[in-house]
This record gives C-alpha cells, sequence and structure tokens, in this order.
C-alpha cells in the first residue's frame, strides 16, 4: 500500500509556505511496468506528489524549499511564463514541463528528460494523446542532448537507448526509432534490452504507437524458451538486416 504524509514546505524563492502531500511508501506491486519504465498502478498512482508548484510564485521542483540554479531568472522569463499557463495541458503536466525548463537552462539535461516523460504520463492518464505525443518528442531530444553531455538517464546505458526508441515510437518517429536501433543494436550486451528491441522493431513495423509493457517481451522470450525455438536475434547482435523499412 501507499503512505502519504502532509508537510509544509516554504518557496525558496517567494517565501510563501505551502501544504503539500508527500509519499512516506509506496510499492511496485500490480503488475509490469512500460517500456518507457512508468511503474505499476500503485506507484504510478503518486505521481502527483513527484512535483511541486509554488502557488505564488509558481516556481516548480521535486522540493521547492531547495533553490535551484538561476531559478528566479528562469521563472521571470517569457517561456516559463507561457508553460506554467498553458491551458492545453493539465496543470501537473505543466508543472513537470516547468520543472524541465529550469533542469534544461541549469544543464541538468537528465533530470529534464525525466520531468518531461512524467509530463507525458500525466497527459496519458488525462487521455490527450496529441499532447502526451508533443512531450514524448520533447523528451527524446532532450535525452539526446543528454547523451552528448555524458548525462546518462539510466543505468545501465543500454537502457537508456530502450527509453529512447520507445519515445520515438509512441510520438510517432518511425524511422529515427529503426534509425537508433540499427545504429544501437549490435552494441546491445544486455540481453534483456536487447529482445525489448527486438520487440519494438515489431511494433515499429506495424506502425504501433500504443503503450506496451515490458513484461510483454519477456513471455515472448518465455515462450519461445518452453517451445525450443531461438531466441529472436540472440543469434544475430551484429546484424539488424530484419528491420525492415
Amino acid at each position: 500500500m501507499t503512505t502519504v504524509i502532509n508537510e509544509k514546505f516554504r518557496c525558496s524563492l517567494c517565501g510563501k509556505q505551502t501544504q503539500y502531500t508527500c509519499i512516506s511508501s509506496t510499492n511496485t506491486f500490480g503488475g509490469s511496468p512500460d517500456l518507457d519504465t512508468r511503474p505499476p498502478k500503485m506507484q504510478r498512482q503518486t505521481i502527483f506528489a513527484w512535483v511541486q508548484r509554488c502557488p505564488k510564485c509558481g516556481y516548480c521542483a521535486s522540493d521547492i524549499s531547495t533553490d535551484h540554479p538561476a531559478a528566479q531568472a528562469v521563472i521571470s522569463g517569457q517561456e516559463y511564463k507561457d508553460q506554467l499557463n498553458n491551458p492545453a495541458y493539465p496543470e501537473l503536466a505543466a508543472s513537470f514541463l516547468c520543472k524541465a525548463i529550469l533542469d534544461r537552462e541549469s544543464k541538468e539535461f537528465a533530470a529534464a528528460t525525466w520531468a518531461i516523460i512524467h509530463a507525458a504520463w500525466v497527459c496519458d492518464d488525462s487521455d490527450q494523446t496529441e499532447e502526451a505525443m508533443t512531450c514524448r518528442r520533447k523528451a527524446a531530444d532532450t535525452l539526446q542532448i543528454a547523451e552528448e553531455h555524458n548525462q546518462r538517464v539510466a543505468k545501465p546505458d543500454a537502457v537508456g537507448t530502450a527509453i529512447l526508441v520507445d519515445l520515438l515510437r509512441r510520438s510517432g518517429q518511425f524511422e529515427q526509432a529503426r534509425k537508433t536501433i540499427e545504429a544501437r543494436r549490435s552494441i546491445i550486451a544486455d540481453d534483456m534490452v536487447a529482445q525489448i528491441l527486438d520487440f519494438e522493431t515489431d511494433l515499429l513495423n506495424r506502425r504501433d504507437i500504443s503503450c506496451h509493457t515490458i513484461a510483454e517481451p519477456l513471455k515472448k522470450i518465455e515462450r519461445a524458451k518452453n517451445r525450443g525455438l531461438p531466441i529472436q536475434g540472440k543469434e544475430n547482435k551484429k546484424s539488424n538486416k530484419s528491420i525492415r523499412k
């Protein structure tokens, strides 16, 4: 079960004290994570507590009592203000996207990537498909910037590749997703991630942009093992000819 507590936090920018609901414990029971690592039901329902918004100045952060580099200048900027008050997004999603702007301006690109992914999850829950796809496009771009700055979005790095491919696929960027698999599939040493990429290839071939779980490719592997069949891709890691254009 999930347990919550209410705590007061003082905004490090404007000084306003506000009460927030915080998560003291939760669990990952109730199913498999999605391919983009979104946790099962119990933990995913705590997302409302993953970002705080100051109701006075609009500062958005994981903990508004902690100052963020250049925060005052960023929240005064037009980009931040426009995102904070953008009616196209649920308020929680807008808070995550504002946090991402702050992270980006502080060159914390991995943190910004996750904030945008979290915004996409909120849009998913609100059935706002277009906004969720927009968030995933932004997250994919920011993830690649993080990689260019040697910032890991996940460990090991292969998991970051799997997340990138899923972001590209679910935002309809099929060719970019295929090219990413083609460029990286042969150097993936992690068997589970390799099988996830092979599964993503199948989804790309079907032009499938829907949500899928990590359990799906793992069940496929288990069925192949039980039937004594070769596991797709395992015998040919140095080639990706099976990907159809």
